[in-house]
């Protein structure tokens, strides 16, 4: 198996100050190192998103023939949906479970994905005193050493008694298993993750770089060392048709009722937004699905205040091609 060097930390900030023609560059050799070793049993994992328009662009701009997998976890939005739809060679692929099923089995995804992983394992430990139980509430492990990244931070342990259950199994059943499926057919895929969206996914990137062969799940990530503004840039310079959800004022288009990350965002958040936007499935969110409830024992607002939306400017605005 391939081994790929660690990327520090100077590495990365000097990549991401590069200019996009130099970015370009870069994401295509690591486009063709990993087709090339695969023998080109590769996919674009495409979302409908931004990243994801502009990496299926990139990766075809080099192979034109590579196909790219749109995963229909039932939550996306019907813009990105019909977006996806009207591009060649894309294959929809869906889950076994929909998300109320997930929800009434394992729980809400709430805060983020590993937070919601430790409040899960607590409460799955009962009564009982393991030590996974002891490592998430205190930080102790086994052998007497403390690790805070293993431990549920102090604000969010008051959701070991919440009155619903939490879990991160939302996307694996909504997403990764179905593109797990899909790999099956397809081979290895590209992935339109960034290593500024998050600290975790900066961890990955330092730890594994662009084409990470050597997991258990290998994987690209062409444009792991771009900007959000460098997203934006090359959009408008290929002039490229993209989903009409980011002209509605959307920066994010993940799952609709997913509450991860929800905690941090600014008036009006994407539940805010959404009853702006999308009323009737907002309605099917907040109430019908409890995530009203889940959310106002977070903290969170999910309704509009006075003010409208109608007169935002849209985040994309300088983007003009349409779809």
């Amino acid at each position: 198996m391939k081994q790929v060097k660690k990327v520090e930390r100077w590495q990365l900030a000097q990549r991401q100050s590069l200019k996009l023609d130099q970015k370009i560059i870069m994401s295509k050799e690591r486009i063709k190192a990993w087709h090339e070793w695969f023998d080109g049993q590769v996919y674009v994992s495409f979302s409908g998103g931004l990243d994801s328009t502009v990496l299926l662009h990139l990766v075809r701009s080099v192979y034109p023939d590579v196909p790219a997998v749109f995963s229909n976890t039932g939550l996306e939005y019907a813009e990105n949906v019909r977006f996806a739809r009207s591009i060649e060679n894309v294959h929809e692929v869906r889950p076994d479970k929909g998300f109320r099923q997930v929800i009434r089995e394992y729980g809400y995804p709430v805060v983020s994905k590993k937070i919601a992983q430790y409040l899960h394992e607590v409460r799955m430990s009962g009564d009982r005193d393991t030590a996974t139980k002891r490592l998430r509430m205190t930080g102790i492990r086994s052998d007497g050493t403390y690790s805070k990244m293993a431990k549920i931070p102090d604000k969010w342990l008051y959701l070991v008694d919440a009155p619903f259950k939490i879990s991160h199994r939302c996307c694996h059943w909504l997403k990764k298993r179905p593109l797990r499926q899909a790999s099956k057919r397809f081979g290895y895929s590209f992935v339109g993750t960034r290593a500024d969206e998050s600290n975790e996914r900066e961890l990955v990137y330092l730890q594994l770089g662009c084409n990470a062969y050597q997991t258990k799940a290998p994987r690209s990530t062409p444009l792991a060392f771009w900007l959000d503004k460098d997203i934006k840039e090359y959009i408008r310079f290929f002039n490229l048709p993209y989903s009409p959800l980011y002209d509605m004022g959307y920066d994010r288009s993940g799952c609709m009722f997913c509450c991860f990350g929800v905690h941090l965002e600014k008036y009006p958040n994407r539940f805010q937004r959404m009853q702006e936007t999308h009323p009737k499935w907002w309605n099917v969110c907040i109430n019908r699905l409890g995530i009203g409830r889940v959310l106002e024992h977070i903290g969170v607002p999910f309704e509009m205040q006075d003010q409208q939306l109608s007169f935002f400017e849209p985040n994309y605005a300088s983007l003009t091609v349409r779809v």
